[in-house]
């Protein structure tokens, strides 16, 4: 009996040295910790810097979950199959070797029999045991989920486009208490930065940036040295800079129309605004957002926006306003549109006239080129010509011009120089409204300058 004992135990220990030796990653003192803690959360959020490994730790612990438990199933999803092929399924190391390889001995992968590749034409690394790790698009993910998933990672969840894909996958998790692992970089307005600054109960989450004392190689070198900082900043734009490098999750994105000049705004901490002369700009609309900006003093001083909202209800607010501020002087500015479309209280009525009845220095602009509004208004917040009151309404101001954005082509990826205009509550409303004050009080010395600026007659 004590022979079948010791016989028993070393089959044992045996299997638990060939999984162990099954997993050749090396990874560095950061990746480790969240190695350490694995078992410990089932929920983990990395929001890590670029090149600090976070897909190879999140591979290595795709595979470990499929050799410690036979028959796993795990979903590894990309924002796109293409990024899945080229970051692991086909992707390379710095050593020249194949990602897969870093990471698990294929001695226990079960190879396709008609392949020199590591996966199958399926997209699956398969293994021995029966356990499968899936990859899969995140276009494709809430198609493919069939059973339960006793893991499921997301890679650059932050660029993940199809906002249903956790909530068609993370059941599929809970059912048998799996794990989840979500690894990207920040990206302004996704619902990973969103994670990240909520912090839900039950996320181990990790933020891990360039400057961070953790950030350092096996032998203590940092990652990034001062020498390949200051190269990345050559590399890309300060935004991006700040995103991918620095982990900011509030900074806009490269391709936000406002982001450089928001980063140059002045803020004012106070100002009087009692028997001031009110300014309130409108982008109007029925169906989607009508924003109001409220500025004194060439200083953005509130915000306002709904939707589904009758004109009066407009009025109301900017009648309530004045009041509670002691404020008897007002003009409302309005886009040119406003002749024309209806006010939705009898729809009879133009919203111009609808204002005028209320409202007795009530402007309406003509009609502007929309490249150019937008160069007269980031001229006028990085000249400081406009400034924000720093308040809470006007913070949540200009977080939502910072998702206002240019159309990108998504086959090519060029900048189309259209911006992106959305429905409901959208960021294109709030900007247009301040570029409405902004033409309204800029214009004309702005074209006189740009008339004049060879004569050397610049007025600021």
């Amino acid at each position: 009996m004590k022979a079948l004992i010791e016989l028993l135990e070393k089959e044992l220990n045996n299997r638990k040295e060939k999984k162990k030796n099954a997993l050749v990653f090396k990874p560095r003192t950061y990746q480790k910790d969240i190695i350490d803690l694995y078992d410990n959360y089932n929920y983990f959020l990395l929001c890590w810097c670029r090149r600090m490994g976070k897909d190879l730790l999140a591979l290595y612990l795709a595979c470990k979950q499929c050799i410690d438990v036979s028959n796993s199933v795990v979903y590894y999803v990309f924002p796109t199959m293409k990024q899945g092929k080229m970051m692991i399924l086909d992707g390379y190391s710095n050593s020249k070797k194949k990602i897969i390889d870093e990471v698990i001995d294929r001695n226990v992968l079960d190879l396709p029999l008609k392949s020199d590749k590591l996966y199958h034409s399926d997209n699956t690394i398969r293994f021995k045991n029966g356990s499968k790790i899936y990859f899969v698009g995140s276009q494709d993910a809430n198609n493919k989920v069939g059973g339960n998933l006793d893991l499921l990672v997301i890679s650059e969840m932050a660029l993940i486009q199809n906002k249903d894909i956790m909530m068609y996958l993370i059941p599929s998790v809970v059912n048998i208490k799996g794990k989840i692992i979500l690894v990207s970089t920040p990206r302004f307005g996704s619902e990973f930065n969103r994670m990240i600054e909520e912090r839900p109960n039950k996320w181990y989450i990790d933020v891990l940036n360039a400057l961070d004392s953790r950030a350092v190689e096996e032998d203590g070198t940092r990652v990034y040295t001062d020498e390949k900082l200051e190269n990345v900043k050559t590399l890309m734009s300060e935004s991006k800079f700040k995103q991918d490098i620095l982990c900011d999750t509030d900074v806009a994105n490269e391709n936000a129309i406002y982001a450089a000049s928001l980063l140059k705004a002045e803020w004012i901490k106070e100002i009087n605004l009692s028997n001031k002369k009110l300014y309130v700009s409108e982008d109007l609309g029925i169906n989607d957002s009508t924003a109001l900006v409220f500025t004194i003093d060439n200083t953005i001083i509130h915000h306002y926006a709904n939707t589904d909202k009758a004109t009066i209800h407009y009025i109301e607010y900017i009648k309530r306003f004045m009041k509670e501020h002691n404020i008897k002087d007002v003009e409302i500015i309005l886009p040119h549109d406003a002749r024309n479309r209806q006010d939705a209280i009898d729809y009879l009525t133009s919203r111009r006239e609808a204002y005028s009845k209320h409202f007795k220095d009530v402007r309406v602009l003509r009609a502007y080129e929309v490249n150019k509004t937008i160069e007269i208004t980031r001229h006028s917040i990085e000249q400081h010509k406009i400034k924000f009151l720093d308040c809470t309404s006007v913070r949540d101001m200009v977080r939502l011009m910072k998702a206002y954005e240019w159309k990108i082509d998504n086959s090519t990826g060029e900048n189309l120089r259209v911006p992106v205009h959305g429905r409901g509550l959208a960021a294109s409303n709030t900007c247009d409204a301040l570029e409405y004050y902004c033409m309204r009080m800029f214009l004309e010395v702005y074209e006189k300058n740009i008339k004049d600026l060879d004569w050397g007659s610049y007025e600021n």
